[in-house]
């Protein structure tokens, strides 16, 4: 039962049969509040779209009679119009509850998302990008939104969702994001870290951390103070040498700053509770555990409540590929960061660069079951790349070859050792073994960094060269896709959880 309406016992049927032989009814999206009937189609053209019959249609827009009500196109505002009737629809917090991140860079993933975690504990995110992918894919935080609360509809799924708005660095994103519903908000300081001070001098550390406003009271707060922090079968206990803490506060305390102003604007921005993330993953070197109970410990001083935080893990978490790195390190090094994370917190360990992370999944199942947060956005392309692979070959082509043209200049913004010289040559291989390619690293990582170039790519006359052909290969083959999201996701949510092991 949802709390104002209900699903329609054996409704597909008779539905079904008031519409047109080409239009289909999504079963589980079928349901009823009071006289008015609801469900998603999937129209003659192949779009989705919005069934209503009965005197809600009036608070719907754009609609077109169909059998007995009207089909109306899946804007946001039909959306939200849609979650005022099922507040189910309305994104959520989690929290401090264990949640795992679907992007969904395409608009098309979320059914497949849904059937990846239906049975889990996880909290889903299904609405997650940040500003610069939806530039990238000239999508808005309205459509993101959207298209997850009509992904959730059409699966019937009744679980609540969260709304990630990911990587803010501005204040006008927060608010744009905050206002049309998203309920997460992820800091992005990475601009406001100092990397380069881990290899400074001592003079130019000094140097440095003199011209930090604050860098007395810095040194009365936490010079001699030892930091601790214990979970269940570990203790961990550290102190800064003077140096090390003039480093580590030159290195991170203006990103500490900026993430208490961007908190303050999330606070102003949203009517109600909100979860706020603080990812200080974006840099080379790892942070330690000295350097997380300093941001920890800073943030609570200044009010600013974290629901997770992202450190920089030791070993690299390139995009699309598993760990690369020593297992034994990257298991010390998370046991701390969860200690400190239960004790300063407690909050979640956000795990950035998600995707297909297999290997140290186990980890999080063992240390982090009860405070972790993954992240994953470019796998669920890789996925929809693998429809067309396996179902329309010339487009695949046409798309690799232009992969291949762009990653020089696309991996600009990345951090990654890819090769492409490992990458299968294309003409080498028959159109059945394309798929191959989305199972090695080196081409995984060439499609999943030039996603943003692929369905942003126009033709001398503006039209898209291959997003139109791209979502009319996903409409097509839906189930393939459906399919394979719930698979291939389906597997991390398993490790992460616990339901198998690698």
């Amino acid at each position: 039962m949802s709390p104002t309406g209900e699903r329609v016992a054996m409704a597909t049927d008779e539905l079904q049969a008031t519409l047109p032989p080409a239009v289909t009814v999504y079963e589980r999206s079928v349901y009823s509040d009071g006289d008015s009937t609801f469900a998603l189609v999937n129209d003659a053209d192949g779009k989705r779209r919005l069934y209503v019959a009965g005197p809600a249609i009036a608070d719907f827009d754009g609609g077109t009679v169909q059998g007995d009500g009207q089909v109306f196109p899946l804007t946001y505002g039909n959306a939200m119009a849609l979650a005022e009737v099922f507040p189910w629809l309305e994104p959520t917090t989690a929290g401090r509850q264990s949640a795992f991140g679907f992007g969904d860079r395409i608009g098309l993933a979320t059914p497949g998302h849904v059937r990846a975690v239906r049975d889990s504990d996880l909290v889903p995110v299904f609405a997650q990008q940040s500003i610069r992918e939806m530039d990238r894919t000239g999508r808005s935080p309205e459509d993101v939104l959207a298209t997850a609360i009509f992904g959730v509809f059409q699966e019937g799924y009744e679980g609540g969702f969260v709304a990630d708005a990911d990587h803010l660095m501005a204040r006008e994103d927060v608010e744009r994001t905050a206002g049309v519903g998203f309920t997460m908000f992820t800091c992005d300081p990475s601009e406001h870290v100092v990397a380069d001070a881990d290899s400074m001098s001592e003079e130019k550390v000094e140097a440095a951390f003199a011209q930090i406003e604050d860098s007395e009271a810095i040194l009365d707060r936490y010079a001699g103070e030892t930091f601790e922090a214990k979970t269940d079968g570990f203790t961990w206990s550290d102190s800064f040498s003077e140096i090390e803490l003039k480093r580590a506060a030159v290195k991170y305390y203006e990103a500490i700053e900026f993430a208490e102003e961007l908190y303050g604007w999330v606070a102003q921005a949203v009517d109600g509770d909100f979860d706020f993330e603080v990812s200080v993953d974006e840099t080379e070197t790892p942070t330690t555990h000295l350097e997380h109970a300093l941001i920890a410990s800073e943030l609570d001083r200044r009010g600013v409540e974290v629901t997770s935080l992202a450190p920089r893990f030791v070993g690299s978490l390139e995009k699309g590929i598993d760990y690369i790195g020593d297992l034994n390190e990257f298991e010390a090094d998370l046991k701390g960061h969860v200690a400190i994370a239960e004790t300063y917190g407690p909050y979640r360990l956000s795990l950035h660069s998600g995707s297909d992370k297999f290997s140290i999944y186990p980890f999080f199942e063992e240390y982090a079951s009860d405070y972790q947060h993954v992240k994953t956005a470019g796998t669920s392309y890789l996925e929809a790349i693998r429809v067309v692979a396996e179902n329309d070959p010339d487009l695949y082509r046409e798309i690799h070859a232009f992969a291949l043209e762009r990653f020089d200049e696309d991996k600009a913004t990345y951090h990654v050792n890819t090769d492409l010289s490992n990458v299968p040559d294309i003409d080498d291989l028959t159109d059945d073994e394309f798929p191959k390619i989305l199972d090695q690293d080196d081409g995984r990582q060439l499609l999943h960094i030039t996603y943003g170039s692929v369905l942003s790519a126009t033709d001398e006359n503006g039209e898209f060269r291959f997003k139109d052909d791209l979502l009319g290969t996903l409409r097509e083959y839906e189930d393939d896709h459906y399919a394979f999201l719930e698979e291939h996701l389906g597997h991390h949510v398993d490790l992460l959880t616990g339901e198998i092991e690698d």
